[in-house]
C-alpha cells in the first residue's frame, strides 16, 4: 500500500483549497454585465427551469435544479440521456434551460441545446469557453472561468465545478430574494429533515 509524508500531505492539500480560493476570487472580481443578464433571465422565468449537463458538471447541475426550487423557482434537472431521448418534448417556449459545459463541446449538451432552441426554449450557458459552440449556440452565455492547470493532471473537472457552484448559488441567492422566500412559507415545502423540523418548531413558537 502506498505511504503517505504527513507533512506533503497536508501541502499539497494546501495547495488544492488555496488554488479554489483564487480561483473564486477572480471568479467574484470579474463579475458584471453577463452576470447581471443572466440573474434577470433567471428571475423573470415564467415557465420551468431546465438545467442539463453531463460528467462532473451534472453533479452541479443536479444541485442547482434542487436549490432553485428551494429558492422558489421552479427548476429540473434533464439529463441528455433522458432528454434526447424524447424528454426534450417538455420544453415550452415560457422555459428557460441552462446548460453547464466547461469547455462547452460536450456533443450531448450541445444537441440538448439544439433541440431547446428549435422549441423557443430560453437557452443559457455557463462556460470557461466563451469562444465554444456551446457558447454560440446558447441566447445568454454566464463566463464562469477556472485556470486549466488548477484542475487535477490539467483535465480533471475539480476547481470548475467549485466555480459552476459558486456562481449557481450566488443566482440562487438572488432569486430568492426575488421571490421573496421566508422560513415560514420554505416550510412549507421543505418538511422533511432537521430543516423541516427546525422551521416547523419555529412556525408554531406562538401557538398556545
Amino acid at each position: 500500500m502506498p505511504t503517505l509524508d504527513r507533512p506533503q500531505t497536508i501541502l499539497t492539500g494546501r495547495k488544492i483549497i488555496q488554488q479554489e480560493i483564487e480561483s473564486l476570487q477572480d471568479l467574484s472580481d470579474t463579475l458584471g454585465e453577463g452576470f447581471w443578464q443572466c440573474a434577470q433571465v433567471l428571475v423573470n422565468c415564467q415557465g420551468l427551469i431546465w438545467v442539463t449537463a453531463v460528467g462532473t458538471s451534472s453533479s452541479v447541475g443536479a444541485r442547482l435544479a434542487h436549490i432553485l426550487t428551494c429558492a422558489g423557482a421552479r427548476s429540473m434537472f434533464l439529463s441528455p440521456s433522458d432528454g434526447l431521448h424524447g424528454h426534450t418534448g417538455i420544453m415550452t417556449a415560457d422555459d428557460l434551460l441552462i446548460a453547464l459545459s466547461r469547455g462547452g463541446e460536450s456533443a450531448e449538451v450541445i444537441q440538448m441545446v439544439q433541440v431547446a432552441n428549435s422549441r423557443r426554449t430560453t437557452t443559457l450557458a455557463f462556460v470557461h469557453k466563451t469562444d465554444s459552440t456551446l457558447a454560440r449556440l446558447c441566447k445568454y452565455v454566464l463566463p464562469v472561468h477556472s485556470r486549466q492547470e488548477y484542475e487535477l493532471m490539467g483535465y480533471l473537472a475539480t476547481t470548475s465545478t467549485v466555480a459552476f457552484a459558486a456562481i449557481s448559488d450566488a443566482l440562487c441567492a438572488l432569486v430568492l430574494e426575488a421571490r421573496g422566500v421566508t422560513p415560514e412559507s420554505f416550510a412549507l415545502t421543505h418538511p422533511g429533515g432537521a430543516v423541516g423540523k427546525v422551521l416547523g418548531a419555529a412556525d408554531h413558537s406562538d401557538t398556545p
